[in-house]
């Protein structure tokens, strides 16, 4: 399968590897040669089709003709007092998305974990109550080129020493409304010739589309964040408008069904609204929805937003459903807020979009 860019041409990381194989084949090249275009692309990070190396000068004047390496257009970086930083990459049609980088607040002994959060999409068409991304309505999909094309990117800008751990499909999009770049785009990150990275190190995360949630836990080994964020119908109607199209109960059961490897949980997230979500009756339901399920519960504080009523919850009110759901064996953990100052936090992204005016000491 080829993907045309707006000039016509085939972008070249917007194949799987199969892909381009059968695109090289068109070239009158072989399987051969698409193997070292491929480890050139993601291992040497030939940005020219100039500079390919290992292939006859015909295919690669083919190449030139045909196809193209798409790069992301950098336009600006964010800095956090924290150490978080924000990539914000313009893109041709109009537009633009972000990449977060985050340190781990905590590291343990050995390598220290560095995340990288990424987005699938140019904005969003969930809606969600507490996120602004879906005050940009979805302007459009995202291709693989431009989903590894963050990651791949981002590397090129970490210090000596530096090593991406993590990977976690949190920034703007759904992920899942947008399956098929993503699963090119999982196959190439996964890909030992590309980026190499661990099924066990790479997290989906999804506000619940039931069939595409079935569907990539079917091909695809990925560790899976639910963003649950109520506990009864009506209330997870009134948050996130995707229950109206698949209740809490058809995702918990498709939760219940997915093929998880031994040991291997599924996260749940949890956004704390105070008054919305977090009395004594939601912390109970809670406990009762994961109760006997392969679970992790991630907490997640409100990140305030200026043009939101809601609220933060207290820390107290914080550590005490942490405590709770902990006395009853569900593993829980409640997300530290990083990269705040620049709009970089859990519900933040897209600010740029917006309009918002950065601070020229971010800017750096």
């Amino acid at each position: 399968m080829t993907v045309p860019t707006a000039e016509g041409k085939t972008d070249l990381k917007s194949l799987s590897f199969q892909g381009l194989c059968e695109f090289v084949r068109e070239l009158g090249g072989s399987d051969h040669n698409a193997g070292v275009i491929w480890r050139q692309l993601y291992l040497a990070d030939v940005t020219e089709l100039g500079a390919l190396t290992g292939i006859t000068r015909a295919l690669r004047a083919a190449l030139i003709q045909r196809a193209t390496i798409h790069r992301l257009t950098p336009a600006f970086v964010l800095d956090s007092l924290d150490g978080t930083r924000k990539f914000v990459w313009s893109l041709p049609e109009g537009g633009q998305i972000e990449s977060v980088l985050i340190p781990d607040s905590m590291p343990s002994r050995g390598r220290p974990r560095l995340t990288l959060c990424i987005s699938s999409q140019v904005g969003c068409a969930m809606a969600c109550r507490f996120c602004l991304t879906g005050d940009l309505g979805l302007k459009r999909n995202l291709r693989p080129s431009e989903i590894v094309g963050q990651v791949q990117q981002v590397r090129e800008q970490l210090q000596p020493g530096q090593r991406i751990t993590n990977l976690v499909f949190m920034g703007m999009g759904e992920p899942l409304h947008n399956l098929d770049n993503l699963i090119i785009a999982l196959g190439t990150l996964f890909d030992d010739a590309a980026f190499n990275f661990s099924h066990r190190k790479v997290t989906v995360s999804t506000v619940g589309l039931v069939p595409q949630l079935r569907r990539l836990a079917a091909l695809s080994p990925v560790s899976f964040a639910v963003s649950l964020n109520a506990t009864t119908e009506e209330q997870r109607r009134q948050i996130m408008p995707i229950t109206r199209r698949y209740s809490l109960d058809e995702l918990m059961r498709a939760c219940r069904e997915l093929p998880l490897a031994h040991s291997k949980r599924i996260t749940y997230e949890y956004v704390m609204m105070e008054g919305v979500n977090t009395s004594d009756d939601d912390l109970e339901r809670l406990w009762r929805l994961m109760d006997g399920l392969p679970s992790k519960v991630n907490l997640i504080p409100y990140n305030e937003n200026p043009d939101r009523e809601i609220r933060r919850p207290s820390a107290d009110r914080v550590r005490e459903w942490q405590h709770y759901l902990v006395t009853r064996g569900v593993q829980t953990s409640v997300r530290h807020t990083r990269g705040t100052d620049i709009s970089a936090a859990c519900g933040q992204l897209g600010k740029a979009s917006l309009g918002e005016q950065i601070p020229e000491a971010a800017l750096g």
